[in-house]
């Protein structure tokens, strides 16, 4: 954070708002990435907007020409998270072919490779696209913040929860 920081020659007082991805995705990555934003916010005084994982791919998509995508990511344990514009649900591998059929699908590559040869939607692997997210992020906060009547209250570090679909495998010794 500092390096980036330096390069875009600011300090962390020169920042307004505090955009952080929510989740789904890495478990570990997820919680640091919210305990950063966090101490950020509350250190500095900031708002703290949450984006999630698939709002984030499904914009960028759409910046990118990509016509009304829909977005897969793999949940682990036979399951997809599959977001289409509403809210993030939680999808059998089996029964994820009905939703995604004639799509466009943003999609990271554990998906590209289950599905792509044996689907007519058109997959696109967000991992091999040059996606500009960091300009996606910033715009939808920037979006967020303006359309809030109560900016400290709706964007408080306290109210920055991971967005868990799937809680996380537990493991018990035998």
């Amino acid at each position: 954070i500092k390096e980036i920081l330096q390069n875009a020659k600011i300090s962390p007082q020169d920042l307004d708002v505090i955009v952080t991805n929510c989740g789904p995705g890495s478990f570990t990555g997820i919680r640091a990435a919210l305990s950063v934003a966090k101490v950020m916010a509350l250190e500095l005084n900031l708002p703290v907007v949450r984006l999630n994982s698939c709002e984030i791919l499904k914009c960028a998509a759409v910046d990118c020409g990509i016509e009304n995508p829909c977005v897969v990511l793999d949940a682990r344990r036979g399951m997809y998270y599959f977001y289409n514009g509403e809210k993030i649900e939680l999808v059998l591998k089996n029964n994820i072919g009905n939703l995604i059929k004639s799509k466009n699908v943003v999609c990271d590559k554990n998906v590209y490779k289950d599905l792509s040869c044996n689907s007519e939607a058109r997959f696109i692997n967000y991992e091999d696209e040059n996606y500009p997210l960091a300009r996606v992020m910033y715009n939808l906060g920037l979006g967020k913040i303006k359309s809030s009547q109560d900016v400290a209250n709706d964007f408080s570090h306290t109210k920055l929860k991971a967005n868990y679909i799937q809680t996380p495998p537990v493991f018990t010794k035998d």
